[in-house]
């Protein structure tokens, strides 16, 4: 007969071997496509264009930072439309040439400019879950397990050439839910809808680590399925741009 004592051994080994250490997150290959279905499927996949209204705030700032966002998925590319100090100005990267049109003027658009502007857009989940060159690869060390990251698989996204960051992945939604940038800077998304197909978190939030340093909402998504909404240099501003 067992004695108790072994019997006891075994229970707990049975708990270790079934409990939270157990768990064995997705493969990447699955969660990326388990990620895909779960953000719409088709209606994801097949996108070649978004636009959205983003709304960034700072704690104690008054009023938030307003941003027009276009994303071109078809022919990656990214406009952006936001007031500065020195008036309403536009840019675009990606699209051949990039540009700053501002006060009636068009300039050349700094390469420094340009690689944010791209990070930008290889940073956005739309681009990443329906680009066939994301790549979806085990975490590093270092991830954050305590709430409200608990329970979350975590992996690093990113595309050939750029660098990525991490997202924690709800297994049981297929949803993302924690973002980690490295060292204690994280972050959160919220507040998901249904938008023509495609699951979009309507929130999120910033911190290093336990202090909130930023937070941010979208209005006005619309979204494209025929490649009409592509982005493009204007033809004054190409002239321009243009060697003579």
């Amino acid at each position: 007969m067992i004695s108790v004592r072994i019997f006891a051994g075994l229970l707990a080994l049975s708990s270790m071997l079934t409990g939270p250490l157990a768990f064995a997150a997705p493969t990447p290959s699955e969660m990326l496509a388990e990620m895909r279905a779960a953000h719409g499927g088709d209606a994801l996949m097949t996108l070649t264009s978004a636009r959205m209204r983003l709304y960034t705030r700072e704690p104690g700032a008054k009023l938030p930072h307003v941003t027009d966002m276009h994303y071109d998925f078809r022919n990656t590319a990214i406009a952006k439309e936001e007031t500065s100090e020195a008036g309403l100005e536009r840019k675009i990267a990606g699209a051949g040439r990039g540009y700053s049109y501002i006060d009636g003027h068009c300039a050349p658009l700094p390469e420094a400019e340009e690689n944010k502007m791209m990070r930008s857009l290889y940073s956005n989940f739309l681009f990443l879950l329906s680009d066939s060159q994301t790549i979806l690869a085990p975490a590093e060390p270092g991830a954050p397990t305590t709430a409200p990251y608990a329970g979350l698989a975590w992996y690093n996204i990113y595309r050939p050439g750029w660098k990525g960051f991490h997202i924690g992945v709800d297994t049981e939604t297929g949803l993302i839910g924690g973002l980690w940038f490295g060292g204690k800077s994280y972050g959160r998304e919220l507040d998901y809808r249904r938008i023509d197909g495609v699951m979009w978190p309507y929130r999120f939030e910033i911190y290093e680590g336990s202090k909130l340093v930023n937070t941010g909402h979208f209005s006005d998504l619309m979204f494209s399925r025929t490649g009409d909404d592509e982005i493009k240099v204007p033809d004054y501003c190409m002239q321009l741009l243009t060697p003579k």
